[in-house]
């Protein structure tokens, strides 16, 4: 059975931290995450929750848990996506790795294999390439604006 892996890298004009605290602060993942604030207390086993609104109207909710987190370095997590049980069970990491005054995010995406893995793959592939779009310009605004 084929397994989908989404694979996207981002380098950022910041520092490994500066990039943690985007993917891990509610005020800003709401900017460039779909809407959707994170909650979570970052600690292995722990829960993690993205809610919001999409285009102020549509709801989403996604939970699931935190499986290993490194501030700086690691945020390994389990999601479930939307009603489709088992199998819409993602398991994303975000690697984050700093040289030469920036830091590179790889977010690695495993979708699962079976029934809908292709569309969800194909799903996930648009949706992170716009988180980290949205991401990147996030934080270029911040250090443009101090």
């Amino acid at each position: 059975m084929k397994e989908y892996v989404v694979n996207q890298t981002v380098v950022l004009n910041a520092d490994a931290l500066t990039v943690w605290d985007a993917l891990t602060n509610p005020q800003k993942t709401s900017k460039y995450f779909f809407g959707c604030k994170v909650f979570s207390d970052w600690k292995e086993g722990s829960s993690i929750t993205f809610k919001g609104r999409m285009f102020w109207i549509i709801p989403i909710e996604m939970r699931g848990k935190i499986i290993k987190a490194v501030p700086g370095r690691l945020l390994k997590y389990n999601l479930k996506n939307g009603k489709e049980g088992k199998n819409g069970t993602s398991t994303v990491t975000d690697t984050l790795t700093f040289k030469d005054g920036k830091t590179t995010l790889t977010i690695m995406d495993d979708v699962g294999s079976g029934a809908g893995a292709e569309k969800r793959y194909h799903r996930s592939v648009k949706g992170w390439h716009k988180v980290l779009k949205g991401l990147k310009e996030l934080i270029n605004n911040k250090i443009n604006a101090a």
